[in-house]
């Protein structure tokens, strides 16, 4: 799905707006992480926009501090986003929905999974927000933007997010989402110029300072995936860049890049 920019702005503006306070804390990822570069921090006419979503993945930390005079449920549903609950989980994993520019949004809150296996949703804020493993990596590493409307938000680093993508994307349970992934690793790595330069020039001390065994896991990760894939599967992959840019012998030269770079010098076994 192709997108409109300035229909993007306006979906991130009115978020951020929705939110209030609350955007000194609450941190974007997912797919909207890639629309944030290149609206905002690429500073790239020239280069392709991203593949479009409507999920905001809205990341925020399990303890606050500083505590605010609402919620973060209040600002939302005051704000004309409908809270809807997904499940029967206890509490039950629950998204916010509205209308945008034309388009309906689907807020989503995750936090870190505090240590392996945890998989209980928790509440923080007022919200629910659902555990996902390695994600206090993306919580330690934002950056800041502003809209046109000069609206300040946070987004993870693009480094951060390439490696969170790599060490997540086997787990999706849709291989739809797979491809998605692995476009994503690849569009912000190559195709955003010297914003993409500089996010893969920081992954090696990224990469350094986290545990061997999430290293080796990043490293498995991709290479098992070019190793085992299927030529479907590279159809599949290749189609997920509208632009036609995207191609097995790119991406094999961007995995080697990023390999060689950034895992040499960690010992992973």
């Amino acid at each position: 799905m192709q997108i409109d920019l300035k229909q993007e702005d306006s979906i991130i503006s009115d978020f951020l707006k929705s939110i209030g306070p609350w955007a000194q804390h609450v941190i974007i990822g997912g797919g909207y992480a890639p629309i944030i570069y290149k609206l905002y921090l690429a500073h790239s006419e020239k280069s392709n926009p991203p593949v479009g979503t409507r999920d905001i993945d809205s990341l925020i930390p399990r303890k606050i501090t500083n505590k605010l005079d609402k919620n973060i449920s209040d600002y939302l549903q005051n704000s004309g986003f409908s809270r809807v609950r997904k499940d029967y989980d206890q509490p039950a994993t629950e998204a916010y929905v509205k209308e945008i520019a034309g388009v309906e949004i689907e807020i989503e809150f995750l936090t870190d999974a505090h240590r392996e296996g945890v998989t209980k949703n928790v509440t923080v804020a007022g919200i629910v927000a659902q555990p996902l493993r390695y994600l206090e990596l993306s919580l330690q590493a934002a950056k800041e933007f502003k809209t046109t409307a000069k609206l300040a938000g946070l987004v993870v680093a693009p480094e951060a997010w390439i490696f969170h993508k790599g060490l997540t994307f086997p787990k999706r349970s849709d291989k739809a989402k797979q491809y998605k992934d692995l476009y994503g690793i690849w569009y912000v790595a190559t195709q955003l110029e010297g914003f993409s330069d500089e996010a893969i020039s920081k992954l090696p001390t990224l990469i350094q300072k986290r545990p061997s065994k999430w290293v080796k896991t990043f490293q498995d990760n991709l290479i098992e995936w070019i190793e085992a894939a299927s030529p479907q599967d590279w159809r599949q992959l290749e189609t997920q860049d509208p632009f036609g840019q995207l191609s097995k012998l790119r991406f094999e030269q961007l995995v080697q890049s990023i390999l060689s770079r950034a895992c040499s010098n960690k010992k992973t076994r």
